[in-house]
């Protein structure tokens, strides 16, 4: 009850004043406008944009993580020696502040001193301005996103596994079956309610994001980086334009919805 409330009361708040004219370096009194915030946000080529970034930032983040996290539990899964340490180390990421990774990687990202450039340098290869053009900055951001992403993906994928029947495999090496006819008519079936899950979390993650790319890129260079999220708080805290951030925030949430029980759907299928 407590926690519906504390989770309801703002947003209704927030569809509130997405329906008022309120612009924080202004003194006057808010005035119900309608959805004239909402036309405004939704005929600025900024919102499309950012739109156009969070989608290709999904995409591309999400077409490398989870082959990652799958390859990497399905390693884990073979309980080879060392594992359980192997196992610990990987965790690690997905435990630390985004706020500290995005300021680690900014310096390891930096043109001169960065050493990810110094490797580079190592092998003859020119230095990157990582932060400085929109499609290393992007890839940048996806490199940072699945360092700490990547643990998440495993260790659920490492679950589904461990629930799969051993019997199962028996079975089908007994009838002469080869380890790729075994993942791909087995393993990857039986898994697939929760990789669904664990995409559908991740599409949430991705329009959502902020902190990270926040402190790696600030949006930029320019907005070639900006996301839906940071362009709402652009559009609320550095425009001042409170309420049409609230309405862009309305319609993130309206995103993300179908989302939302597209998951819930999903994870009724995970035992």
């Amino acid at each position: 009850m407590v926690l519906g409330a504390i989770i309801l009361i703002p947003f209704i708040y927030g569809i509130y004043i997405s329906f008022q004219d309120i612009n924080l370096a202004s003194f006057l009194p808010p005035q119900f406008v309608g959805f004239q915030n909402y036309s405004t946000v939704l005929a600025a080529s900024e919102t499309w944009s950012t739109f156009r970034i969070t989608m290709a930032i999904t995409v591309f983040g999400l077409i490398i993580q989870l082959p990652l996290g799958i390859l990497l539990a399905l390693a884990l899964h073979e309980n080879l020696k060392g594992t359980k340490i192997f196992r610990s180390i990987l965790i690690t990421p997905m435990l630390l502040m985004p706020v500290a990774v995005g300021l680690t990687y900014r310096f390891m990202f930096d043109t001169d001193l960065g050493v990810i450039n110094w490797a580079l340098g190592l092998v003859d290869i020119d230095r990157v301005n990582w932060l400085g053009s929109q499609t290393s900055a992007l890839l940048a951001i996806i490199i940072v996103d699945s360092w700490q992403s990547v643990p998440f993906v495993m260790l659920l994928a490492l679950a589904a596994l461990t629930a799969v029947s051993p019997s199962l495999y028996e079975a089908a090496k007994v009838d002469g079956a080869a380890s790729r006819q075994i993942f791909w008519r087995i393993t990857l079936p039986l898994i697939t309610p929760t990789l669904l899950v664990i995409t559908m979390i991740k599409i949430m993650d991705f329009l959502k994001l902020f902190d990270t790319l926040f402190i790696l890129t600030r949006g930029g260079p320019g907005n070639a980086t900006t996301t839906l999220g940071l362009w709402t708080y652009k559009t609320g805290f550095i425009f001042l334009e409170l309420s049409q951030a609230a309405a862009l925030g309305v319609i993130v949430a309206l995103i993300t919805m179908p989302v939302y029980f597209l998951w819930r759907k999903a994870s009724k299928g995970v035992r």
